[in-house]
């Protein structure tokens, strides 16, 4: 089995996705992490700093990262299972049948406060890099590959809104739905 979990900035991807491979016996793969590997500009801790709002510009203007990402995404789980992802585009980009695509949503009020708490950023500044960083992430996937990562939900299997959904009853909504379609 091999799943992707989706969504923006703070949804509960990573949370999610590493939870589920420990219970699964899955292998977790943060694409965020590999495209920090890939980008030049590696002086930064969070996206959601200055920093790292200078990397994503960068990239606006240097889709070559990107695209390298996706295409490794790509062969990566083409010649492998039991894999677990998370991604931004990968569910968009990864086109077979038996890879399970889960979108997590939240309100942006609520995930800067996630945001705020893991990476201990001011609340109000970490809902303006928030807005920043939705709208400069989802402006490349639309300017590389025609996608709206934001309202195109129909590569998932599963969307859930996260926004009151603490991390073990997300997992457990999640891998009920795992279950029944393993």
């Amino acid at each position: 089995m091999n799943v992707i979990i989706s969504g923006l900035t703070a949804s509960g991807k990573s949370t999610l996705a590493r939870n589920i491979a420990a219970d699964f016996n899955l292998t977790y793969f943060s694409a965020s992490s590999k495209l920090r590997e890939l980008l030049p500009p590696k002086e930064f801790q969070f996206w959601e700093s200055k920093k790292g709002i200078d990397a994503i510009k960068f990239r606006l203007s240097h889709p070559k990262y990107d695209k390298l990402l996706d295409s490794y995404i790509i062969k990566y789980m083409s010649e492998n299972d039991n894999l677990i992802i998370d991604s931004w585009v990968a569910s968009w980009k990864v086109k077979d049948d038996r890879t399970i695509k889960i979108y997590l949503k939240a309100t942006i009020e609520e995930r800067a406060r996630r945001v705020s708490g893991r990476d201990g950023v001011d609340y109000k500044n970490a809902l303006d890099f928030m807005k920043t960083k939705d709208k400069l992430t989802s402006k490349i996937y639309k300017q590389v590959y025609d996608i709206d990562v934001i309202s195109d939900l129909t590569p998932f299997n599963l969307v859930v809104d996260s926004t009151k959904l603490d991390a073990e009853v997300l997992k457990t909504v999640c891998e009920t739905f795992l279950h029944s379609v393993k």
